[in-house]
């Protein structure tokens, strides 16, 4: 075989190497930064911490307040229990909507209520298990706010 050959097929090869590696690189970096990523369970927990009284029904409970997108995506996951004193946590929206839950990471069952803006119930899945996963829970009408609660 002819030198010239030799060394240009030698380059080539050279040269689709690295570019598989340089995609492998550019595909690990942008699965990296991936904004649906779900959040580190630790640091969202310590961000939920405020807490507020509600009343449905005739009950009042005193809730965990999920009002950021990390916070609602987290929801009770990875917990054993709630803090002393809280029942429950409400996940607050911008704009009424099909929010829809899911039972990634818990631990517990739970009754998940969707409320409207005036705290009514207006649709309910009730003695939710974590073995339903990756199952979706969607409202049968768009609510403002969901109510999850150990079952």
């Amino acid at each position: 075989m002819d030198t010239k050959k030799i060394l240009a097929s030698k380059k080539t090869e050279r040269w689709l190497i690295v570019a598989i590696v340089v995609t492998f690189l550019l595909s690990l970096f942008l699965s990296s930064i991936n904004p649906n990523k779900v959040p580190d369970t630790k640091t969202t927990q310590q961000l939920v911490t405020e807490t507020r009284s509600i009343q449905v029904a005739e009950n009042t409970y005193t809730v965990l307040i999920a009002d950021s997108s990390d916070e609602r995506i987290l929801g009770l996951s990875n917990r054993d229990s709630l803090p002393d004193g809280v029942d429950g946590m409400l996940f607050i929206f911008d704009e009424p909507n099909l929010h829809s839950i899911w039972m990634k990471d818990m631990n517990f069952s739970i009754d998940i209520l969707w409320l409207d803006a005036d705290f009514n119930i207006i649709d309910q899945a009730l003695n939710t298990s974590p073995d339903t996963y990756p199952e979706s829970f969607t409202p049968s009408i768009p609510a403002l706010y969901v109510l999850e609660l150990p079952a």
